[in-house]
């Protein structure tokens, strides 16, 4: 097959080396020369492209081939992480790795690698001595809870809904009483408010994974607070598993 991986981040290279042991790989600095009506499939980046015009990737503005989408087969395959309001508008068929299930398991258990990394670096005594609080019990917020307790932590879920486990407590009830030692936001949006920070101890260090508290980044500070902004671990840490795995997704939309 013919296919053209965009994207500069790490993981997207080790796509790109990947595909090119099975499959003709055209580089994207090389699409205005090439017959676009030959390419199999575009492979994208984790956050896809964007923009009214699709011409937004990787924080940057791209060019790329006039009528690009429109010189595709219609059999082309589009293969991407985050789903768009510019892609939903192709006629094109699609395929998102972040709605696969196999891919977010083993972006969650990278993304939990990476936190531990964090974690150990602002530990100064040993890591059974520690409580966590887990803000969200989605794949990423299970996946650390999981590898921090088998390191002996103290591991605690806030959920926003009703707690049903040991581990577990709501939302209402958590946002009365003291952080622990490491406080992990997981969840979509902001969980955290100025009351709620001010009970805590002031050895509370904030690990924001979803990146939803960075808005509360000065506020968490003035408090005496630790704010580590840990936005996308698994391209920072583990890009060629990172790259493994949406590849894995890819070949299998390939090979349908």
């Amino acid at each position: 097959m013919i296919v053209t991986v965009w994207g500069k981040e790490k993981r997207m290279e080790e796509v790109r080396a990947l595909c090119r042991k099975e499959h003709i790989c055209i580089p994207f600095d090389e699409l205005s020369e090439f017959d676009l009506s030959k390419l199999d499939a575009v492979i994208l980046p984790l956050q896809s492209i964007q923009g009214e015009k699709g011409n937004y990737m990787d924080r940057r503005q791209i060019e790329y081939p006039l009528f690009f989408w429109e010189c595709l087969r219609e059999d082309c395959k589009i293969i991407a992480g985050k789903e768009t309001a510019f892609l939903n508008q192709l006629s094109l068929s699609k395929a998102y790795y972040l709605k696969d299930e196999a891919f977010l398991n083993e972006n969650a258990r990278l993304t939990a690698q990476g936190a531990l990394f964090y974690i150990l670096d602002l530990a100064d005594r040993s890591l059974d001595e520690y409580n966590v609080d887990i803000i969200g019990k989605g794949h990423c917020g299970t996946a650390i809870g999981k590898l921090l307790k088998l390191l002996g932590m103290h591991v605690r879920y806030v959920r926003h809904g009703e707690a049903k486990n040991e581990d577990e407590c709501t939302y209402e009830q958590w946002k009365k009483i003291p952080g622990a030692d490491f406080v992990i936001p997981c969840a979509p949006c902001s969980m955290l408010d100025k009351n709620m920070i001010s009970l805590w101890p002031r050895t509370t260090c904030v690990i924001d994974i979803s990146g939803a508290e960075k808005g509360l980044e000065e506020l968490l500070i003035d408090q005496g607070i630790r704010y580590v902004r840990a936005a996308n671990l698994p391209e920072i840490f583990t890009p060629r598993s990172s790259g493994q795995a949406i590849y894995a997704f890819a070949r299998r939309i390939l090979n349908e």
